[in-house]
């Protein structure tokens, strides 16, 4: 009997240690769901094994007496800990608060008063020695012990009760996960019940602790416990945007993110077939059908209702690379889209934008270069030195705006006068009988060649259109009259031109767009881009006296100076 108490204790040492080691890892997760809770149910399982051994070890003496009342030192907090880790576990965390924690710390301070309270017979009654014994003691359970024995058995039975029920409900994907968790929980608790109600020699709830030990070592190192779901999927698979659905390989939905739910309409998807799910999406449905590859990671876009989906499917394997089932995600990537076909439009625009620009500017400007040659040879070269100035600033012209368009950059902002701009815009205009009034002044920070250009091509719209569409056949009356007013939020430029039909002011900055036949369609376009690139607001409205009128506004409060006028 001694010789066998001896290999028992040293048993018990083993397991002691093996828990302990376990209880380490645990804790070095502890930053997972469930790790706390977990290293506090593993090392009160090895204090609780450590007393029993140091007990057997010292039967007879008093000092067995203090290792017997000791290992509830690690009874308590083992019981406690799997409660714990078992709503951690099965996704009902919200209940762990305070109030939990002081509900299960009331049966430990209980039971501990009463056997520090010494009180013969509330605990235990102890009689000996003797040598029957484990702890070499007769020890006989007193009420308070009873009581803590229905207390355990009910936590354990609770505890059981919610990893049974999760794992009913998670699927074959969890469930050999919830297997090992009850295995572990089931041995030591069922030795519990024989070496209480049975007659053995030895305790086997210490002894069965072994197995608990072994079997949440294999759910660490092979179950990934702590590292997959259904731990960690909370922390990724509903974090994220993306709809989620895991699916067994009978096509049966076992698991399901808040996005996937949000996104079918249906908060009851776990246990429903793919095909009754996808019921309302049957583009989603084709699509996962003509996915349904074992062999590897598959993608498709699939376009519904002026939406776009991004989707793949993945097959997951077990430990022995047997198929366990798929991960069908789905992401919404309208906005991406919209962005591509906005970039896409853009970019032929602006490519367009380029050409025109390069064929409608380029050639007059041959034509000019030819003339300038043949004025040469006449021998008038001042009159014709300003056309070479023109010359010059029309390839300049060009080459800046075909890099904006290109770009859609400002480069270089600069501390502007709006009177400065206005007055050097119209010096490189043919304005001919045209007037320029300046009402007030500003000042603008931005890129100085793309506003000159702004204001270029805004005079140059006003003189054509103002001069084609004027009102008599008075020279007089149809001499164009520019204003430049500057404005708290920016400056407008107006004229007293016949103005842009309300139902065209829209359209008007759209790339090729002209009131007149020989116009390109740029000026106001590049009007536009220019506006953007600097972060403004433009439109088009009416001025006082009935023309076209452009208002630019965004640039910020500014002083305004008294006005003036320029012929």
């Amino acid at each position: 009997m001694a010789t066998l108490l001896v290999a028992y204790a040293f048993l018990l040492l083993v397991v002691a240690v093996v828990l302990g080691t376990l209880s380490a890892y645990a804790w070095g997760r502890r930053d997972y769901t469930g790790g706390t809770a977990l290293a506090v149910l593993l090392a009160g399982l090895s204090v609780w094994d450590l007393c029993v051994a140091a007990g057997v070890l010292t039967r007879g003496t008093d000092v067995a007496l203090l290792f017997a009342y000791g290992l509830y030192v690690g009874v308590m907090p083992a019981i406690a800990g799997l409660f714990v880790f078992s709503l951690a576990y099965t996704n009902r965390d919200r209940y762990l608060n305070r109030w939990t924690y002081a509900l299960l710390s009331i049966e430990p301070i209980v039971f501990f008063t009463a056997l520090l309270a010494g009180s013969d017979g509330l605990v235990y009654t102890v009689s000996g020695p003797t040598d029957t014994g484990m702890y070499g003691w007769t020890i006989t359970a007193g009420p308070v012990f009873w009581g803590h024995l229905v207390y355990s058995y009910a936590l354990i039975a609770a505890s059981s009760a919610l990893i049974i029920h999760y794992g009913l409900g998670s699927g074959e994907l969890y469930r050999k996960q919830v297997y090992a968790v009850l295995l572990a929980i089931g041995l030591p608790w069922f030795g519990s019940v024989l070496s209480i109600f049975g007659d053995t020699s030895i305790e086997l709830t210490p002894l069965l602790l072994a197995g608990t030990g072994i079997t949440l070592s294999w759910a660490f190192f092979r179950g990934r416990l702590l590292d997959i779901s259904p731990v960690a999927h909370r922390e990724v698979v509903e974090s994220l945007n993306s709809a989620v659905f895991v699916v067994d390989t009978n096509d049966r939905i076992l698991e399901a993110n808040d996005a996937g739910r949000r996104l079918l309409g249906d908060e009851a998807l776990v246990g429903q077939p793919v095909a009754a799910a996808l019921e309302t999406s049957p583009e989603l449905l084709e699509k996962y059908r003509s996915l349904n590859d074992d062999a590897e990671e598959t993608a498709a876009v699939v376009e519904q209702r002026d939406r776009f989906f991004d989707i793949r499917l993945t097959p997951l394997h077990d430990a022995r690379d047997a198929l366990v089932g798929r991960v069908f995600l789905v992401h919404e990537i309208t906005a991406q889209k919209q962005r591509e076909r906005e970039l896409e439009r853009r970019n032929q625009q602006l490519d367009q934008f380029a050409a025109v620009l390069s064929h409608d500017l380029r050639n007059p400007l041959n034509v000019a270069s030819g003339r300038l040659a043949l004025a040469r040879e006449r021998n008038d070269p001042e009159e014709f030195d300003r056309v070479e100035k023109a010359h010059e600033r029309m390839s300049s012209l060009i080459d800046e705006v075909l890099a904006f368009a290109r770009d859609e950059q400002t480069t270089d902002r600069v501390e502007l006068r709006l009177s400065a701009l206005a007055k050097a815009a119209w010096g490189h205009v043919d304005t001919g009988e045209a007037t320029l009034q300046i009402d007030g002044d500003r000042e603008i920070i931005g890129d100085r060649d793309q506003l000159l250009q702004l204001f270029e091509n805004v005079v140059r719209n006003s003189v054509e259109h103002g001069a084609a569409g004027g009102r008599s056949d008075d020279a007089a009356d149809r001499a164009v009259t520019i204003r430049v007013d500057a404005t708290p939020e920016g400056f407008a430029i107006g004229d007293n031109g016949p103005g842009v039909p309300p139902e065209k002011r829209a359209e008007i900055f759209t790339h090729g767009v002209s009131s007149s036949e020989s116009g390109t369609g740029l000026g106001l376009a590049i009007v536009q881009h220019v506006v953007e690139s600097h972060g403004w607001d433009v439109e088009m409205t009416e001025s006082r006296s009935g023309g076209a009128k452009l208002v630019v506004s965004g640039l910020g409060a500014e002083s305004t100076q008294r006005s003036e006028s320029v012929s």
